[in-house]
């Protein structure tokens, strides 16, 4: 799986132990925090040194990874692929706060399909949002998701189940998307 990225305006890379200030301060978000399933809130002192830590690991197992998502070299977020949790490669990310709107998660979201398939392989990918988080739904309507069904995930900041909307992509919608692109 490569190490790096480069899209029009973002550079993903492979998560560095000096990035986990940054991830900290951008999980102990609360706006953030709220979005995603598997983030608690407040972000304890030492969890973004070990989640990075383990990530090489991962990679070598085959089950994905995680980038840092870079501005001019600044860490605005994170975006991944991995199967650790449903068995199943999944599509996550997150962007700090004065990042959203502007086109960013769309821009990495697609680069780590594109990681998913390209690099990993993998016939499906799945991803997810919150029912009240349209914007995310954007993100992967964008990126070529298809809505899948309604479920209740939980939300570990928030420590309750949320409704969330389940999409899916199958690589030949991928490579579809490559070839309409392409036209």
């Amino acid at each position: 799986m490569r190490a790096q990225m480069k899209t029009q305006r973002l550079l993903l890379r492979w998560l560095e132990p000096e990035d986990a200030k940054a991830v900290q301060a951008g999980c102990n978000n609360w706006n953030v925090a709220r979005m995603l399933a598997v983030v608690p809130h407040p972000y304890p002192d030492g969890l973004a040194e070990e989640w990075i830590a383990g990530h090489a690991n991962q990679r070598a197992r085959g089950l994905g990874s995680a980038f840092a998502i870079t501005l001019e070299g600044t860490l605005i977020g994170v975006v991944g692929i991995d199967n650790q949790k449903t068995g199943e490669f999944e599509l996550g990310y997150w962007l700090g706060e004065a990042y959203w709107g502007k086109g960013f998660a769309t821009e990495a979201a697609q680069a780590a399909v594109t990681i998913g398939f390209a690099d990993l392989g993998v016939g499906h990918l799945t991803s997810g949002y919150f029912e009240e988080n349209a914007a995310s739904g954007s993100v992967l309507t964008k990126c070529g998701f298809e809505y899948s069904g309604k479920s209740n995930r939980h939300c570990l900041a928030r420590g309750e189940d949320m409704p969330s909307h389940d999409l899916v992509m199958t690589r030949d919608r991928w490579i579809d998307g490559l070839v309409q692109q392409g036209s």
